[in-house]
């Protein structure tokens, strides 16, 4: 059994700019302020090591699992998390797998809109893989759209616990 392939292309058009969202998604879900030195720290781990998930000799769906895990052990090492925090986390990483599978599913039904299913399948399995990059492509920005509306949710949630915390302590209630 090979491992899964990505190309150069896939990885720097793809693979690098998802591993960030993936990273600040899970400080939006999380509520750990993003500080650039562990934000980046966990970005490259996450995005090197699920790179390198890729070579291993694995069915397709087996690596999603495996970063799954990498995202959560990456969290831990990079902010050692206490168990409240580390169940975030877990939760957190679940959530974004979830994200990123929606994300997918939207741009295949975009392609299938766009071209039909028989070519939009014959694009995103492409031979060209600078073709199959750019074609892939929207999932990423998907998945950057859906984490932004995160980031306004969670903050009006904040925002709303923050509100009602205040009214708590002036009323005494």
């Amino acid at each position: 059994m090979e491992g899964i392939a990505v190309s150069t292309a896939m990885f720097l058009l793809k693979g690098i700019p998802e591993g960030f969202l993936v990273a600040w998604g899970m400080h939006i879900l999380t509520n750990t302020p993003v500080r650039r030195k562990p934000y980046l720290m966990l970005s490259l781990l996450y995005i090197v090591i699920t790179y390198l998930i890729r070579f291993l000799p694995i069915t397709l769906g087996i690596n999603t699992v495996l970063s799954l895990f990498v995202m959560i052990f990456s969290y831990q090492i990079v902010y050692h998390a206490n168990l409240s925090k580390m169940i975030r986390a877990m939760i957190a990483a679940i959530i974004i797998l979830v994200m990123t599978a929606a994300s997918e599913i939207l741009n295949v039904l975009l392609l299938t809109l766009v071209y039909g299913s028989e070519q939009a399948n014959q694009l995103v399995t492409s031979s060209n893989q600078f073709s199959q990059a750019i074609y892939t492509m929207p999932s990423t920005v998907f998945l950057g759209l859906i984490t932004l509306a995160g980031y306004f949710i969670m903050k009006a949630i904040n925002k709303g616990k923050q509100a009602n915390g205040k009214n708590s302590e002036t009323t005494g209630e």
